[in-house]
C-alpha cells in the first residue's frame, strides 16, 4: 500500500454528475455501470453511496464475480445487479446458485443461456433480460435468431421480455443522420416491434450508453446505461457534457534533482535534452502509471512538467524546465483531476481513452472518499 500517493474519489463530484444526468434523461431511469472496479473508483464504495444517497437502485457489473463481491461485502445495499458479459455456465451449479441465491440477474446474450434460463424451472420468476447484437458484432442475440428467440421464449410459458437492450459500437462519434448508430438504433426498435407482433409484452428497454446519451440518442426508451459521463469525461471532444472529475490522483516528491542538457537519467540513461528539474514520484507501472506515460505533458503547481525517461514499476520522473514554487521533497503533486490537469487531455496524448487511465490504477494506490 502506498504513503505517498492516494487516489481521492470526490463523492460530491458524483452527486452533482448524476444530477446533471438528470437534466438530460427526462423520465428514464438509471442502470449506473459499475464494471471494472466502478472505473476504478472502487466498486463497492460507489456502489453503496450511489444507492443510499442518490436513489440509483439497478447497477451493472461485467462479471458474476463483481456481483457476488457487492452481494457479500455490502449486505445492506439491495439494489439490483446485473451481469452482463461474463456470467459463465448457467447450466453449471455453482454458478446457478450464485444467480439466485444472491438475486443476480444475467443479461442473456447467447442462445446457449436462453435454453438453460428458460428450460430450468429454477429461474422461471427471474426477469428474462435479453441483448441482441445490432451491428456491433461483438457479443449478443444475432439478429437472424429472433424467430427462433421468440419461439423458445413463448414454449417457455413465459408471456414477456422483462427488459430489451443493446449496444451501440460508435455513440462516441459525433452523430450523423443514417450513421452505424442510428442503424443501429433503427434496428433494435425493429427487434422490439418483431417480439411485440409476436404476441411477446416488452416492459423495459435501453440502449444508450454516455456518448448516445449525451448526443440525446435512445432517451425515448425506459432506461439509460451511463459509464463514463458519471465518472466525469466526455465521450468525444464535441460533446457538451460538463461532468466532475470523480478522482483526483497526487503523489508526494521523492527527490528533485537539478538536470543539464545531455545528462543520462533512469534506466537505459535516458538523456535530458535541456537544463532544468527532475521530480521523482512514488508512482510506476506497478500503480497503474503506463509506460505509455513517458512523453506525456501535464500541469503541476502552475507549470508544464513532462513525463520522461523509463516509467519504473515504482517511481516516475517529472521534468520542469522552471523550478515552480513550492517544489520540493514530500510536495503533493496533482496529476489528474481537481487543480490538475484533465485526464482526458492526458488520454489524448498517449492516444488512449480515459477509461484506461481510470482502471489501469491499481489496489496499491489507496483510495480515499470524501464528500
Amino acid at each position: 500500500m502506498r504513503f505517498g500517493s492516494e487516489l481521492t474519489v470526490h463523492l460530491d463530484h458524483l452527486a452533482f454528475n448524476v444530477a446533471e444526468l438528470k437534466q438530460k434523461i427526462n423520465s428514464c431511469e438509471i442502470l449506473f455501470m459499475v464494471k471494472a472496479n466502478a472505473y476504478g473508483h472502487g466498486l463497492g464504495e460507489i456502489t453503496h453511496f450511489s444507492h443510499h444517497e442518490l436513489n440509483i437502485k439497478r447497477f451493472g457489473c461485467a462479471s458474476l464475480g463483481e456481483a457476488i463481491y457487492l452481494r457479500q461485502n455490502f449486505p445492506q445495499t439491495l439494489c439490483d445487479l446485473w451481469v452482463f458479459s461474463d456470467g459463465g455456465d448457467l447450466s453449471d451449479s455453482e454458478i446457478k446458485e450464485a444467480f439466485l441465491e444472491l438475486n443476480i440477474i444475467p443479461v442473456i446474450h447467447h442462445l446457449k443461456d436462453l435454453k438453460v434460463f428458460l428450460n430450468d424451472r429454477d429461474f422461471k420468476f427471474m426477469p428474462l433480460v435479453l441483448k441482441f447484437d445490432t451491428g456491433m458484432h461483438r457479443i449478443g442475440l444475432a439478429l437472424e435468431d429472433q424467430e427462433e428467440v421468440i419461439q423458445l421464449i413463448k414454449q417457455s410459458g413465459r408471456k414477456q421480455v422483462d427488459h430489451l437492450m443493446t449496444h451501440f459500437a460508435s455513440s462516441y462519434i459525433k452523430h450523423k443522420a443514417g450513421d452505424k448508430t442510428q442503424r443501429q438504433l433503427d434496428s433494435f426498435h425493429k427487434v422490439k416491434a418483431e417480439m411485440e407482433n409476436a404476441g411477446l409484452s416488452i416492459i423495459e428497454t435501453s440502449c444508450a450508453n454516455s456518448g448516445a446519451i449525451e448526443q440525446g440518442i435512445g432517451l425515448e426508451e425506459s432506461f439509460v446505461r451511463p459509464g463514463l459521463m458519471l465518472y466525469g469525461p466526455k465521450s468525444f471532444p464535441e460533446s457538451s457534457w460538463q461532468g466532475k472529475c470523480l478522482s483526483t490522483l497526487r503523489s508526494s516528491v521523492l527527490r528533485v534533482l537539478p538536470v543539464t542538457k545531455g545528462m543520462p537519467i533512469g534506466y537505459g540513461g535516458h538523456v535530458v535534452a535541456e537544463d532544468g528539474f527532475m521530480a521523482y514520484l512514488p508512482l510506476g507501472y506497478g500503480d497503474g502509471i503506463l509506460t505509455t506515460y513517458s512523453g506525456v505533458k501535464i500541469n503541476c503547481l502552475g507549470e508544464q512538467a513532462q513525463f520522461i525517461g523509463r516509467i519504473n514499476m515504482d517511481m516516475c520522473g517529472l521534468f520542469f524546465k522552471k523550478l515552480p514554487p513550492g517544489l520540493e521533497k514530500d510536495e503533493k503533486l496533482v496529476l489528474w483531476g481537481e487543480e490538475g490537469s484533465d485526464i482526458s487531455h492526458i488520454a489524448a496524448q498517449m492516444k488512449t481513452i480515459p477509461y484506461q487511465l481510470f482502471t489501469a490504477i491499481s489496489p496499491r494506490v489507496p483510495r480515499r472518499y470524501i464528500f
